[in-house]
């Protein structure tokens, strides 16, 4: 079963987050990451959230140890890392 990840974090500077997302999505993609979406807040652009399905937890631990010094190199955040994995619950579904 899927799973959403969450990642949340303050950055110094956006570019830095763009510049991992490009680098990595593909890698990402073909390790079983299904989309990815990055918000930033509106009363702080440097407060980031990365948005992922991921085909499971166990795919998105294998990147992370794979690839998460780089990404974090890249984005250089001003603080911790938020991440939370999520499991789809079975209440009703607005599709």
């Amino acid at each position: 079963m899927s799973v959403l990840v969450t990642m949340r974090v303050k950055v110094h500077d956006f570019e830095g987050t763009k510049q991992a997302a490009a680098k990595y999505a593909q890698a990402m993609q073909q390790a079983g990451c299904h989309w990815l979406k990055i918000y930033r807040a509106e009363k702080d652009l440097n407060d980031v959230l990365w948005l992922m399905e991921w085909e499971s937890h166990a795919a998105f631990e294998a990147v992370g140890d794979e690839t998460g010094e780089a990404v974090n190199t890249l984005v250089n955040p001003a603080g911790e890392w938020d991440d939370v994995v999520w499991q789809l619950s079975d209440a009703v579904m607005l599709e």
